[in-house]
C-alpha cells in the first residue's frame, strides 16, 4: 500500500526504498520487489494482492482425497506414493 501511495504521489523508486528501509529495517521488502511493484503501479495496476500462480491448487488435501488415499492403501498397502498421486492427480507431497 505504501508503494502504491508513493507512486501516486510521484516519489522515485530510490526514495521509496530509503523510506521503506528506514521504516522496516531488516524486515524491509527487497530492492527488486520495490522496483517490481513500482512498475506494476505505474502501469496502472490498482490491486495490491499477488497474482495467482500456476501449479497444483491448494485444495488438493480434501476429505474426498484423504478417503481415496485410505481406500487405495486398504486395497494394497504396498502401493507407492507415486502411484497414488498419479491415480488421484495430486502431488506426491500431498499424498
Amino acid at each position: 500500500m505504501a508503494i502504491k501511495f508513493c507512486v501516486k504521489a510521484g516519489k522515485s523508486a530510490v526514495g521509496m526504498i530509503e523510506l521503506i528501509n528506514k521504516a522496516y529495517g531488516s524486515a524491509a521488502m527487497s530492492r527488486a520487489n520495490v522496483y517490481r511493484w513500482c512498475a506494476r503501479f505505474r502501469d496502472g495496476r490498482e490491486d495490491v494482492k499477488d497474482d495467482a500462480r500456476s501449479g497444483h491448487p491448494l485444495t488438493a488435501r480434501t476429505d474426498k482425497n484423504v478417503e481415496s488415499v485410505h481406500c487405495l492403501l486398504t486395497e494394497d498397502h504396498r502401493t507407492t506414493l507415486q502411484v497414488i498421486a498419479d491415480n488421484l492427480n495430486i502431488g506426491k507431497e500431498t499424498v
